[in-house]
């Protein structure tokens, strides 16, 4: 596995049931389980040691001759992001996250901290005997819990409730499975609020290689549009289009890949403005590496 598939699990995770604020992958489900410790792997066996992500703004097809350093990410010595930086327009440290981890090399926290390193927030990680998420906790700048999150299983289905500090109910989310080749794949995701009333429907279809190919979208029982996803014959992402329910384009995302197979750049174009964004990433090792 290479790290344009951690890209591609970025891009495809469902990280507004269960996440919504986290900075690295945890497992819902064995496939995600095994993608984590492939990539770990592969990151391990590369050497590669910091990733930095660079901006390029382009608007009528003239790119701007100023760049950004949008964040920087520092791998351990098992292959595992453990900090990241996220920097201003003048380069300067605008905030940065630590991940630790435990001794099944699975994130079990995630704190983030200003410039100056005050604590912002972070996230806490609970996993069952499978080492599949179980639990999430956040918590704020004075290291309060303000929510709970909680997954049950069910042989194709995921629970999970949200609940505040005082242990009430929020709201609700449930993730569909279906083992399709000997792969556990995620065909629906439903968020209710605490009367059980949707609030979101994601429906998830896949191509013969079992690959995501297109996902439709529902608010409060409305389509609103769907994403479609393209790959090549290796089976890499190379673009995705998000349209509205008249099917017209809003934005698209197209992927480039090193000589490695990891994906070294990300173009985001916005239809109404025509502007575009070009994320540029570089891969270091501890020799060219000066962090």
């Amino acid at each position: 596995m290479k790290l344009k598939e951690l890209y591609l699990i970025l891009l495809l995770s469902f990280s507004f049931i269960v996440t919504s604020n986290s900075q690295v992958s945890v497992p819902l489900t064995k496939n995600d389980l095994n993608d984590i410790r492939r990539e770990r792997d592969f990151i391990k066996t590369m050497n590669i040691n910091l990733s930095q992500t660079w901006l390029f703004m382009v608007r009528d097809n003239i790119i701007s001759s100023n760049k950004l350093l949008i964040s920087e990410i520092v791998y351990n010595n098992d292959g595992l992001p453990y900090k990241m930086y996220f920097f201003d327009e003048n380069r300067e440290i605008n905030s940065f996250t630590v991940v630790k981890y435990n001794k099944e090399l699975l994130p079990f926290e995630e704190i983030r901290f200003n410039a100056d390193s005050v604590l912002i927030n972070g996230i806490m990680y609970e996993y069952d005997d499978n080492d599949l998420l179980s639990k999430q906790i956040n918590y704020n700048n004075k290291a309060e819990i303000i929510s709970i999150l909680t997954n049950n299983r069910s042989n194709d289905s995921i629970y999970i409730n949200d609940y505040d500090s005082n242990n009430n109910l929020k709201e609700k989310s449930i993730i569909v499975l279906d083992n399709i080749n000997g792969a556990d794949l995620i065909m629906k995701t439903l968020k209710l609020d605490k009367n059980n009333e949707p609030v979101q429907k994601q429906i998830f279809e896949y191509d013969k290689m079992s690959s995501l190919h297109k996902k439709t979208i529902f608010e409060n029982g409305t389509n609103t549009g769907y994403k479609d996803f393209v790959y090549n014959e290796e089976g890499a992402l190379l673009k995705s289009s998000l349209y509205n329910a008249e099917a017209m384009l809003i934005s698209s995302t197209s992927y480039e890949y090193d000589q490695y197979g990891n994906i070294d750049r990300i173009i985001e174009r916005a239809e109404e403005d025509n502007n575009t964004k070009v994320f540029m990433i570089n891969y270091l090792t501890k020799v060219s590496s000066d962090r």
